[in-house]
C-alpha cells in the first residue's frame, strides 16, 4: 500500500539523507520520494507493523509523522491522522 506522510523538522538534504538512510533499514517499506520543501514522505508499506515501524523511527530520529494518508486503498477513506490504522 502507498502512504503520503507529513513529517516535521525536514530542513535540507542532510535531514533528507538521515530519514532515507534510517527508513531504508525497515525491510517491509520502500521509499518513493522525500520532498524537502513540503516535508512530505512518499512510501510503500507491506503491513501495519511496517507502518508502525516507520512512525517509531521517524519519532526516534526527530522527524515525527504529523499525519498521513493512503491515497491508494481499498477503503473509501481519504485522509487520516497519525494514529489511524487503515482498515482492509
Amino acid at each position: 500500500m502507498m502512504a503520503v506522510a507529513q513529517i516535521k523538522n525536514l530542513n535540507g538534504n542532510k535531514d533528507k539523507n538521515i530519514v532515507f538512510r534510517n527508513l531504508s533499514r525497515i525491510m517491509d517499506i520502500k521509499i518513493i520520494d522525500i520532498d524537502i520543501e513540503n516535508g512530505t514522505l512518499f512510501f510503500h508499506y507491506a503491513s501495519l507493523l511496517a507502518l508502525q515501524k516507520v512512525k517509531q523511527e521517524l519519532l526516534r530520529i526527530g522527524h515525527p509523522m504529523q499525519s498521513y494518508k493512503c491515497p491508494i486503498s481499498s477503503s473509501s477513506q481519504k485522509s487520516t491522522s497519525a494514529d489511524y490504522a487503515p482498515q482492509f
